[in-house]
């Protein structure tokens, strides 16, 4: 599949799709960027040849810095825009597909709120995030104050919000906030050496995965077990996936997942 953006750069290697924000100096998630990425999730959620999508961000320095403040002129004048942060992120965070956030770069307001959206984070062991809107008199708008909270919890998370402070990576890595903190030079290749692995695994069975643990966290113990992980587990059961993986573990060989 051919992919041309304008706020985006696009490669596909195997199975496993890279964006890199292109919106420079600041790659600031603006309505370009957010029309780009919208159409690149529709795209590769109809091809089975995807499997995973890492996004990124071009330039050493900074994976996004956020909303792009040049566009805050129509929001004050009452303008409605056509592609909403929140409606992108929530396709991320429900997406079938498993998507990475590779931060070489530092991850500010809306661009920390993007990677929150990704079920995988891996960033620079050099690098910081946090949601500064409180220094603009605003309040973080694209899911910060919900969705931050649920990895770091309700302590720190305020802290971060009410100061406008940035917190170094390591630190969000022992929150639990990021899943690997690397060198900034290595942070791609590692996000796509973790593409790759999970590309080879089992499609279903990921997103089932990925939707029960989303489900689950809103609702009690006992209805995530009984009903929400139940149900994912009566859907895979009867796949071709399932046939295959256990056909291969006996057989003592890499299964080859259709994703069927």
């Amino acid at each position: 599949m051919a992919f041309e953006y304008e706020k985006l750069k696009v490669e596909q290697d195997g199975m496993v799709v890279v964006a890199a924000i292109n919106h420079p100096p600041a790659n600031s998630m603006g309505q370009g960027v957010l029309r780009d990425l919208n159409d690149l999730l529709d795209k590769c959620e109809k091809d089975d040849n995807v499997r995973v999508i890492i996004i990124t961000g071009s330039g050493p320095k900074l994976f996004s810095a956020g909303a792009d403040i040049t566009e805050f002129a129509d929001l004050q004048a009452g303008k409605v825009p056509k592609y909403d942060g929140n409606e992108v992120y929530f396709k991320i965070e429900n997406y079938p597909k498993v998507v990475i956030a590779a931060m070489q770069g530092g991850a500010y307001g809306g661009g920390l709120e993007l990677a929150c959206s990704c079920h995988l984070r891996i960033m620079a062991e050099e690098a910081t995030l946090g949601l500064p809107e409180v220094k603009l008199g605003l309040n973080p708008g694209w899911g910060g104050t919900q969705r931050l909270p649920r990895y770091i919890g309700k302590t720190k998370a305020m802290e971060l919000m009410l100061t406008g402070d940035f917190m170094p990576a390591k630190d969000a890595l022992a929150l639990g906030l990021l899943n690997k903190v690397v060198p900034a030079a290595e942070v791609l290749e590692t996000a796509k050496k973790l593409a790759k692995k999970l590309a080879g695994g089992a499609p279903v069975a990921q997103r089932e995965i990925m939707k029960a643990i989303r489900l689950g966290l809103e609702t009690t113990l006992h209805e995530g077990i009984t009903k929400i992980e139940k149900a994912a587990f009566q859907t895979l059961v009867f796949t071709e996936d399932f046939k295959e993986g256990s056909k291969a573990f006996l057989e003592k060989r890499p299964a080859n997942f259709k994703g069927r």
